[in-house]
């Protein structure tokens, strides 16, 4: 059994520090994050903010090792109980080699939340440290007078002590067109078309389950490191051996061929063996006029002939709003499916 480690709950007086990952926010941003800063204040929680946040530097003055330290300060500190960067950044991947997980492993865990190229850091603290993190909206996200009951989620799943439970379901209405914070600091998420969950793999009327421990993220970043020891994917499905394992992901800039090429090196790799259940999030990208065939081919050329459940189309990622998915935590996912279609589903999570 994963032996998942829980950061503590937040509470009143907590320390969340804001830190780039990879850059910084550029100063047409800045009023965006003041907001979010704000926000985060007036639900009593204390703020510290990284060296580099408000630096936007060119690609070649960016200091991984710099980014690293600030980064490796943050989690060493017991003081700090959750780092919620800004947004994803590009190249989180440069500077998990400069990590020291050992030193990690040696503190107290803390939650790490965010989604895109956040992910590629917190899957690399659950599959080697064994910590809990949070896949959900970016702090970017977290106006203070947001009303979207996902993005209210990732306050209370922050509070939730060791062993509590939460149930989630798809939403009614997902955003279509990017939010554009450099010309309206103040814009809230306002979704306005259909959400409908699918089933990949099967057409027919059924109920279907899938059960284990969530792992994922962003696909263009996450995905080329699944096999790698950084992420260590194999390693943490043998320690999850006795729940499985279900495994999500998101797209954000690859086209239809790319994600098909994507998944099948995932697929080649062994990846997908020993899974329970696939979670594709909506893709930014569903068709390009340099590709031979649109998104939903592409999966179907990489996934339709798999046996296990693989659902599409979810709350997760680049296209608004996001599930809150807790990396390592037991999970469960009932839906009920007619001609592809789900009709119906919860998804529970268990914080042991």
């Amino acid at each position: 059994m994963a032996n998942i480690l829980y950061p503590a709950p937040l509470k009143v007086g907590s320390k969340i520090a804001i830190c780039s990952l990879s850059s910084g926010l550029k100063e047409k941003y800045h009023a965006r994050l003041d907001r979010v800063i704000d926000g985060l204040k007036h639900r009593g929680y204390e703020v510290v903010e990284g060296e580099f946040l408000r630096q936007n530097k060119p690609r070649n003055e960016l200091d991984a090792k710099a980014h690293a330290k600030q980064l490796m300060g943050f989690l060493l500190d017991d003081d700090v109980a959750a780092i919620m960067p800004p947004m994803g950044g590009e190249l989180a991947m440069e500077i998990l080699p400069l990590l020291d997980f050992k030193a990690i492993q040696e503190v107290k865990p803390k939650w790490l939340v965010g989604f895109s190229d956040v992910s590629t850091l917190a899957c690399a603290l659950t599959a080697k440290c064994q910590w809990a993190t949070l896949h959900s909206a970016n702090l970017m996200q977290l106006h203070p007078n947001e009303t979207n009951p996902y993005s209210l989620q990732i306050f209370e799943t922050l509070t939730y002590e060791a062993g509590s439970k939460f149930e989630q379901g798809p939403s009614a209405y997902y955003q279509k067109n990017k939010p554009n914070y450099a010309q309206n600091p103040d814009e809230l998420l306002a979704p306005s078309e259909p959400t409908q969950w699918q089933c990949l793999n099967y057409t027919d009327e059924r109920t279907i389950e899938m059960t284990g421990r969530l792992f994922g993220g962003c696909l263009d970043t996450v995905g080329l490191l699944l096999d790698s020891p950084f992420l260590a994917l194999h390693e943490f499905k043998k320690h999850s051996a006795n729940e499985g394992l279900i495994l999500y992901l998101e797209n954000s800039e690859l086209t239809p061929t790319t994600v098909a090429r994507f998944l099948l090196s995932l697929k080649l790799a062994g990846v997908f063996d020993d899974i329970n259940g696939l979670i594709l999030g909506r893709s930014e990208i569903t068709q390009s006029h340099h590709d031979a065939f649109d998104y939903r081919h592409a999966l179907d050329v990489a996934l339709g002939g798999c046996l296990f459940p693989v659902i599409i189309d979810a709350d997760i990622g680049h296209v608004q709003p996001n599930l809150n998915l807790v990396n390592g935590a037991k999970c469960s996912l009932t839906a009920d499916i007619d001609q592809g279609k789900v009709l119906k589903a919860s998804l529970n999570t268990e914080l042991s």
